[in-house]
């Protein structure tokens, strides 16, 4: 027993009694392109992004700023992911604008994929043709449905269409 920072001990290890941990690979090959496995997929990463706001938010009063700023980075990370894809989708008519919603004055178009809905922030001059749907609030972390992907082959999937032409 080793004895560290602030009186906490730790076990300490031979290097010989150690195992090497395999990198993960994520093999996507089985899974099909199709508009619901992406619809899926966004919803995944939306979530995952959504949780990492709430870890970062909650972190930041315990003043744990290391985790701030790695949740921070994963959140924005998901969420360029997640914006990118809708952006193609909705350039390759493969998803439909519904309308848009305010959050904190912010402009929030609602997409509509299969029967999953996602918000995409809007651009100058977006909303003009589009109905308001009115405000909303934080949109919370929860997962209210069954998903059959993995969060490592959904981010994987989503990469993969944003590759294709």
């Amino acid at each position: 027993m080793k004895i560290g920072y602030r009186g906490k001990k730790y076990p300490l290890y031979d290097i010989n009694e150690t195992q090497v941990v395999k990198q993960r690979q994520t093999d996507i090959s089985a899974l099909e392109m199709t508009i619901h496995n992406i619809a899926e997929s966004l919803y995944i990463i939306n979530k995952s992004a959504k949780k990492s706001r709430d870890t970062k938010k909650i972190n930041y009063f315990d003043r744990n700023y290391g985790v701030v700023n790695r949740a921070k980075t994963r959140q924005l990370k998901l969420y360029a992911l997640k914006d990118a894809v809708l952006r193609k989708l909705l350039d390759e008519n493969k998803a439909e604008m519904i309308g848009f919603h305010t959050q904190n004055g912010k402009k929030l178009l609602l997409i509509q994929l299969e029967d999953y809905t996602f918000h995409l922030p809007a651009e100058q001059g977006q909303t003009k043709c589009l109905k308001h749907l009115g405000e909303i609030a934080i949109i919370p972390a929860a997962a209210t449905r069954k998903v059959t992907l993995k969060y490592n082959e959904a981010v994987k999937l989503l990469e993969t269409f944003l590759q294709k032409d």
